[in-house]
């Protein structure tokens, strides 16, 4: 499956505006820094931002050569100062393209960092550096920021840790990220979305805990909306397929066959796990509504005549060869075509293929064939051709089988000319095949038949 994105998140971008000395004073603001926050935040209101960061930025170099109790006192390092100068960086960043736009971003980061270095608690100044470092690409260090703004959030809300599983991922960490999402799943279980189901299952993917997802699997193919439906739907067949669940694969496809009726993705499986269990009958039945509701493949298309063929139903095969055949033809299906009209009782039909394949190339298996069938339409003559030139092509490409040798073509090529009455030929043929120990028998008997007919012949003309 195809690697997620962080299409799902949405990354909060908080600013925390003190209009007053009081809510500075709230904030422990130092006096000097309070003053110098709302001056920044007045420019900021006015959408001068720049002059903003400025202020900041000048307020905290007055910390250079002090020690720390002074720059305590003074607020020059305040958490809050590097926090508002981190949004700040940010908004500019938002504003800008190129290399402004990665200055600006680098240095609100760098802010941020501080912030959480003078307080470790300050939940805003985590999420906010978690997404800085995610724009950035540090993907990890990104997660570890949204589990720090999870943990030191008053309420502590469960996207965070999502955010910081997805993170993880996209750190090719999938093993980190499930450990995440499973804390998740424990303290938040209500609150896991069908969306956050879906990058589960793309981390559990991940690791090849396939079985793992079938849970969260068949929740999304049941309750995802239908234009998301179909795919998981797909997805959860294709694992019971692939994890051997043959029985759960057959029933679910069998399910999926009589809700969605007109999909044809649905008849294909259902024929390929049926075949799968040499269950030939019903794997052609799904196999022929598919190909009425989608145009079949030439794959697709041999497949069913195949089908057909083993099935002693030639005439359907002969059809499906005929439709498979048409743009592409080859020597092999051209065999079985023949073989499919030969067994159909249209030997015509039969020889017509055999002449176009024999035509591109003078195949044993079609010339082999094509002497049979002239031998059982009794067509001797043309038979008797057909077998010599087979027994010549097999001597010379040396082909011969168990039950299938140069002795048996001499044989019957004999047995042709014998019935056609080319006693000589016929002769000369069987001596042939009576070198050969399986034919020599059956030869000689023939050999010693033709010299009586010869007898017999010479007998009427004296």
């Amino acid at each position: 499956m195809k690697q997620i994105r962080l299409k799902h998140i949405l990354i909060l971008l908080v600013f925390l505006v003190i209009p007053s000395l009081s809510m500075a004073e709230e904030e422990h603001l130092p006096l000097a820094a309070g003053i110098c926050v709302n001056k920044a935040q007045l420019l900021f209101q006015n959408g001068e931002i720049p002059k903003a960061v400025d202020v900041l930025e000048k307020f905290t170099a007055k910390q250079a050569g002090l020690d720390k109790q002074q720059i305590q006192k003074k607020g020059y390092a305040h958490y809050y100062i590097y926090f508002l100068l981190g949004n700040y960086y940010l908004t500019l960043a938002q504003e800008t393209e190129g290399k402004q736009n990665k200055i600006f971003s680098r240095n609100a980061m760098t802010n941020f960092q501080k912030a959480v270095l003078q307080n470790p608690t300050f939940c805003a100044a985590w999420l906010n550096l978690a997404k800085t470092r995610y724009e950035a690409g540090l993907f990890a260090q990104a997660a570890k920021a949204f589990e720090k703004g999870y943990q030191t959030s008053e309420t502590q809300k469960p996207v965070h840790l999502y955010y910081a599983a997805v993170c993880n991922f996209h750190a090719n960490d999938p093993a980190t990220a499930l450990t995440v999402f499973n804390r998740l799943i424990k303290l938040h279980p209500d609150k896991v979305t069908l969306a956050w189901k879906e990058t589960l299952v793309h981390i559990l993917f991940a690791l090849e805990r396939y079985r793992d997802a079938l849970p969260w699997l068949e929740q999304l193919a049941s309750n995802s909306k239908k234009e998301k439906q179909k795919k998981w739907q797909e997805i959860l067949l294709h694992q019971y397929m692939s994890l051997n669940m043959n029985k759960k694969a057959l029933e679910y496809a069998d399910f999926l066959t009589r809700t969605d009726t007109l999909e044809p993705k649905w008849w294909k499986a259902l024929s390929h796990i049926h075949l799968g269990n040499n269950q030939f009958k019903q794997g052609l039945s799904a196999l022929v509504i598919y190909g009425y509701l989608t145009p079949m493949t030439r794959k697709e298309l041999l497949l069913a005549a195949d089908l057909y063929l083993s099935l002693d139903v030639p005439a359907k095969a002969a059809s499906f060869y005929t439709a498979a055949l048409k743009e592409k033809q080859d020597q092999k299906n051209i065999a079985k075509i023949s073989r499919a009209f030969t067994m159909a009782y249209d030997q015509d039909k039969a020889l017509e293929w055999i002449d176009k394949g024999l035509s591109a190339c003078q195949d044993i298996k079609l010339l082999r064939i094509k002497a049979q069938i002239l031998y059982n339409k009794k067509e001797y003559a043309k038979a008797a051709d057909a077998y010599e030139t087979l027994a010549k092509k097999m001597l010379e490409q040396k082909t011969a089988s168990k039950n299938d040798t140069p002795g048996q073509v001499w044989l019957m090529l004999g047995y042709c000319a014998m019935n056609d009455h080319q006693l000589t030929r016929s002769q000369k043929a069987f001596l042939k095949a009576s070198k050969y120990k399986k034919q020599q028998k059956s030869a000689q008997k023939a050999i010693a038949l033709i010299k009586a007919m010869q007898t017999k012949q010479n007998c009427q003309v004296m």
